[in-house]
């Protein structure tokens, strides 16, 4: 079944005539993963000129140089399908949901509509895979593939919560723990430095800094995104806009701490959790990012349905997600009715997408709560087997004490 939808999707991508814009919509992507700027970037390279001295060129050097030697768009359906495989490697555990995985991911319009607009942001989608994958199975790469993360989207630092936790389980003492996340700081740091001086190697100049990276979190064009600061942002005085950018900036890693907190826990039964406290993890931290698009969302959220039977143990949950989806694509179809038709304002836009916002922070904080309901009964039934061992223990024990004192009394009697 996997194999029959993959090779169809393949010969859809393959025969079908993608030349579709949809950068118009916000839902799809955004100018810092849209390929029209890679586009743009091709054309300056072949005539010599520095793509970062434009005003459009928003991705990372290393994107754009290495898209542009390999000038091929079957990199984006190898990326696709890597990333799927990556999921279900990472969180599959079980045989059925590692089904849904590969059905939802491979079915889904939209990550197939990110597949024929090649946005850039599936790139950031595999290396936090691999990071991950790494943590867990080869841990000296994972400082390199988690450096290679930041550089392409710092907003991915609040990752570090879960490499923590996985960290942890294989460390029997604090300071051993301490020691292996400190070197492996520094590790991704160097990385990212390395990375860092290639680009300026690459381009000759550091104006990519200012495209790349502060353009990325102290935007000057504020156009409408499936996130909601856009909106906070476009209204405020232009003297306190730096102010509350910086601290949405760094709001996210506040809930590094409280997030190790509150899945170190469960560190010996990682692969039940993994993927939802990844997916609570990047909700937290995407929740706080202007330029996020749909396909990171649908990332999230099959992260966060790895354990559907938290999601789901209530019937309110199930309306919170139809309501949530709902509002989010009905904010599409107002944008595409009045904005585009110049008959509306982007408000519309927003407050759609704000209420949609409000239903996913309700599902998220049901889900932990789920979590946390299920961490007490699973320790009170784990109490149990523990006290339900030791009696069998006693009783095998009397047990055996009562027939070797029958046999005693046996030898005895014969005596």
């Amino acid at each position: 079944m996997y194999r029959i939808i993959l090779i169809l999707k393949c010969l859809l991508w393959y025969f079908g005539k993608w030349d579709v814009d949809l950068t118009w919509l916000p839902y799809f992507s955004n100018p810092y993963t849209q390929y029209s700027n890679i586009r743009e970037a091709k054309y300056l390279i072949a005539n010599n000129y520095n793509p970062y001295n434009t005003d459009g060129i928003f991705q990372k050097p290393l994107i754009v140089y290495g898209l542009n030697l390999i000038d091929n768009d079957i990199i984006f359906l190898i990326a696709d399908i890597l990333v799927c495989f990556l999921i279900v490697q990472l969180f599959g555990a079980k045989q059925g949901y590692r089904m849904s995985i590969s059905l939802f991911y491979h079915l889904n319009p939209i990550t197939f509509a990110n597949l024929i607009l090649k946005n850039t942001n599936v790139f950031d989608h595999i290396f936090l895979l691999l990071t991950i994958l790494s943590a867990l199975k080869m841990k000296i790469l994972s400082p390199i593939l988690f450096g290679i993360l930041l550089y392409l989207n710092p907003q991915y630092f609040i990752v570090l919560a879960a490499i923590s936790v996985i960290f942890r389980r294989d460390s029997s003492k604090t300071s051993k723990f301490a020691f292996k996340l400190i070197i492996f700081l520094l590790v991704s740091i160097a990385t990212i430095c390395l990375l860092l001086y290639n680009s300026y190697k690459i381009t000759g100049d550091w104006q990519f800094i200012e495209k790349t990276y502060i353009d990325y979190y102290f935007p000057k064009d504020h156009k409408p995104t499936i996130g909601f600061l856009w909106a906070l942002f476009s209204g405020l005085f232009s003297k306190y806009k730096s102010l509350y950018h910086a601290f949405f900036m760094l709001l996210p890693a506040c809930y590094i701490l409280p997030l190790y907190n509150l899945f170190v826990k469960y560190a010996k039964r990682e692969k039940e959790y993994l993927g939802f406290m990844i997916g609570v993890s990047l909700f937290c931290s995407f929740l706080y990012f202007q330029y996020i698009a749909i396909s990171d969302l649908i990332i999230i959220f099959i992260l966060l349905f790895q354990r559907y039977d938290w999601l789901f143990n209530s019937l309110p949950t199930i309306v919170i997600v139809h309501a949530g989806c709902l509002i989010l694509f009905l904010g599409g179809g107002l944008q595409l009715t009045w904005t585009h038709s110049f008959t509306g304002n982007p408000n519309f836009t927003f407050f759609q997408v704000f209420v949609s916002y409000v239903f996913y922070v309700i599902l998220v904080s049901e889900g932990v709560r789920e979590m946390l309901k299920f961490r007490t009964i699973q320790k009170k039934e784990e109490k149990e087997n523990i006290k339900q061992v030791e009696e069998n223990e006693n009783q095998s024990d009397e047990q055996n004490e009562k027939e070797t004192k029958e046999q005693t009394n046996k030898k005895e009697k014969e005596d």
